[in-house]
């Protein structure tokens, strides 16, 4: 269709419980301006890989058929198609309420005095943002965090006692979920509580002869 909006997307999944409250759709966009030591999701930082997928696609997979509790961006770094994902979630906002999650690498602070027009739209958007690089010699077993600089930011009253309930018992990695994909392929969703998890799995499964795909971040 002329005019029509695409996004470079690194995978999507629904039915993910360990991003987020509740089950979510995951949208992992393609792209990352950051070289973390020890980024789980090295194959997203390359703006011109992964899918184009066109916007209104996306917002039926969030709106219709994705899962109860919303949707989770991560990747890949989203606020670098700001622009497109806010269009997404205002589309999908006039099917149905969902609630929003979104990581960055960028700390809040930052966003809201340098960052551009789209990302701070889309920063009014978002329900809960998980901010800040992830930092391999802070590495930390926390709830959807993979680094202990990394903070839990309520923007809207939808998550913010959830937020304001944890302490040192629930502020704990959610774990991981193992799926395999259409191809047959073993995938990994979630933070993992240890620093190193995915070279060692990856290793570990080799050996095995099978060989794994992630959709993840910290």
């Amino acid at each position: 269709m002329t005019g029509a909006m695409y996004l470079r997307i690194g995978h999507v999944a629904s039915g993910i419980t360990v991003l987020g409250p509740g089950s979510r759709t995951v949208v992992w966009v393609q792209g990352c301006p950051f070289t973390c030591s020890g980024c789980i999701s090295p194959e997203m930082r390359d703006p011109s890989g992964g899918t184009e997928v066109a916007a209104d696609d996306l917002v039926s997979l969030i709106a219709e058929e994705g899962s109860p509790d919303g949707v989770t961006f991560s990747g890949g770094e989203p606020m670098e198609q700001a622009g497109d994902l806010l269009d997404v979630i205002q589309k999908a906002r006039a099917v149905r309420d969902i609630g929003v999650v979104c990581y960055t690498g960028y700390q809040l602070e930052y966003l809201q005095q340098h960052g551009n027009t789209h990302q701070k739209k889309l920063l009014a958007e978002i329900d809960l943002l998980i901010d800040g690089l992830y930092v391999v010699e802070l590495h930390a077993d926390l709830l959807w965090r993979g680094s202990s600089n990394q903070r839990l930011l309520a923007l809207t009253d939808r998550y913010r006692s959830l937020i304001e309930s944890l302490n040192s018992d629930t502020d704990r990695s959610a774990g991981l979920e193992f799926h395999v994909d259409g191809s047959g392929t073993p995938m990994f969703s979630g933070v993992p509580s240890k620093p190193g998890f995915r070279v060692g799995f990856e290793n570990a499964m080799l050996e095995r002869g099978i060989k794994l795909r992630r959709r993840n971040r910290p």
